[in-house]
């Protein structure tokens, strides 16, 4: 019986010790951290970036910091698999997809042939995950991959695989994942922003040797599937203020009467309105938005700076869509307003699954600034 017994007890351990046998060490593994993707002479050009694991332990455990550095695999293809396939000859280990936490396109990679075969193939392969951070560039990709962190920190904390950390200090055009962009680009007359990336060697140094450094750029504006235009952050700054996760962003102000400063502004309500008049679509903006004085350069009263902040805002508001219009881009989405709350309306006006506007489109922006406080400093209001 204790035979019998034994022999049961061997059994079950070898079950479950078979489920192991084909694991392997994570050491043994090569984890892809980014991917990048251009389009050069009708070819395909795939760029994958490296993670180490062992850089992130050791310095998550307290150990010394180690120079962390920056291995990028290049490959070419005709298609997007062939150009992925031919990373596997030369890799001494096996590669791991699961771990991908960006991509990053070329504007060249931006035209529906390249795109359209990457997401076939983040579709099919199981690996990949939709949560990806998602940017496009001008410069060549190597250059955003071999960009520097402070420190030695690890690739992971930079703003190419973790772009959330700095939005939230600093928000001007907000990071957004594939599922994301995915999403809005297939809305009708949607208009979705995909942010830009570029090397800065002009603000951060270290040992007197300027660092490259990574930095937000503008975005590439997608409507209704098709890339139309790259514009810089300067052309699209009103954008912050439609966007309800703007947590906290600087504005310049100067009054009529000469007081001049510098504003923190937080967090604004946003409410977009179409309606008719006279049978024709128009739309109507209201923001409102709080903050705070964070340098006083001339004084002036309060009052008065708020009014200014306002005017700037309408202005940086409707620069966007003077711009985009001159451009035949709805950069505000207003089409896409009016099919979310008057759908036949739309289905009536729409031609080729686009709203058409006009320079009048835009009839109404009304701007409410509330300055609370001045910092550590208190303001003081009329009564």
């Amino acid at each position: 019986m204790k035979r019998l017994r034994l022999i049961a007890v061997l059994l079950a351990i070898s079950v479950l010790v078979s489920g192991c046998w084909n694991a392997r060490q994570i050491e043994n593994l090569i984890y892809i951290n980014a991917l990048g993707f251009d389009y050069v002479d009708d070819q395909i050009v795939v760029y994958a970036q490296v993670l180490s694991f062992s850089t992130i332990a050791k310095q998550e455990a307290g150990g010394q910091r180690e120079n962390t550095t920056s291995i990028v695999a290049k490959a070419t293809g005709d298609t997007v698999v062939n150009a992925l396939f031919k990373l596997y000859p030369t890799s001494q280990q096996q590669l791991t997809w699961s771990h991908v936490r960006a991509i990053l396109f070329h504007v060249r990679a931006l035209n529906s042939k390249v795109f359209n075969q990457v997401i076939d193939e983040i579709n099919r392969f199981y690996e990949f995950r939709y949560t990806l951070w998602s940017f496009a560039t001008q410069e060549p990709i190597m250059d955003i991959f071999n960009a520097k962190q402070l420190f030695s920190r690890p690739l992971i904390y930079s703003q190419l695989e973790d772009p959330q950390d700095l939005y939230p200090q600093n928000s001007v055009m907000e990071p957004i994942q594939l599922f994301q962009f995915l999403a809005r680009r297939s809305e009708s007359n949607g208009v979705v922003y995909l942010p830009m990336l570029t090397t800065n060697q002009t603000v951060w140094s270290e040992d007197k040797k300027m660092l490259p450094k990574l930095k937000g750029s503008g975005a590439c504006i997608f409507q209704n599937k098709e890339m139309k235009s790259c514009w810089p952050r300067s052309d699209l700054i009103g954008l912050r203020w439609l966007n309800k996760d703007t947590n906290r962003t600087l504005i310049s102000v100067k009054s009529d009467d000469k007081g001049q400063a510098l504003l923190i502004l937080e967090k604004p309500r946003v409410r977009l309105t179409p309606f008719f008049k006279k049978g024709h679509p128009l739309f109507r903006i209201d923001v409102q938005v709080t903050g705070y004085i964070t340098q006083i350069i001339q004084k002036g009263p309060v009052e008065a700076l708020e009014k200014a902040a306002a005017k700037k805002i309408e202005a940086e508001i409707r620069g966007v869509y003077e711009r985009g219009f001159k451009q035949q881009i709805d950069t505000l989405a207003l089409g896409h307003s009016l099919y979310r709350k008057y759908p036949q309306e739309w289905k009536r006006l729409a031609k080729n699954r686009t709203l058409p506007l006009t320079s009048d489109s835009l009839d109404t922006v009304n701007i409410q600034v509330k300055l609370k406080n001045g910092g550590m400093a208190k303001v003081r209001q009329k009564q």
